[in-house]
């Protein structure tokens, strides 16, 4: 279905203000506006996670866990605290934000 944004003047003026802000000019400005808009909007939602895969994550997480932590004690034995503290500690930094 082909859309055609002169029916709506106000969608076609947003359009023109865009492609002038962008500095794109002649003939195709509007369909290339519209196709950056669509890439970046693609861009977004390509990166938000779902809470099924948040769910398939955290089974995961469960079912390894055990085994994950007995590999990092392994691979680093000299680690004395609890290895959540340790991690915490080299992950995040004092105000919890990621290093």
């Amino acid at each position: 279905m082909a859309i055609n944004i002169t029916h709506r003047p106000d969608l076609d003026d947003r359009v023109e203000r865009l492609a002038n802000r962008l500095g794109i000019s002649g003939y195709g400005r509007k369909t290339a506006v519209i196709e950056k808009a669509l890439r970046a909007l693609e861009e977004r939602v390509g990166n938000q996670v779902t809470k099924a895969q948040i769910r398939a994550s955290l089974k995961s997480y469960h079912l390894n866990g055990d085994r994950l932590r007995q590999e990092v004690l392994r691979l680093c034995p000299d680690i004395r605290e609890p290895l959540s503290q340790t991690l915490q500690e080299e992950l995040y930094d004092e105000r919890a934000v990621p290093k």
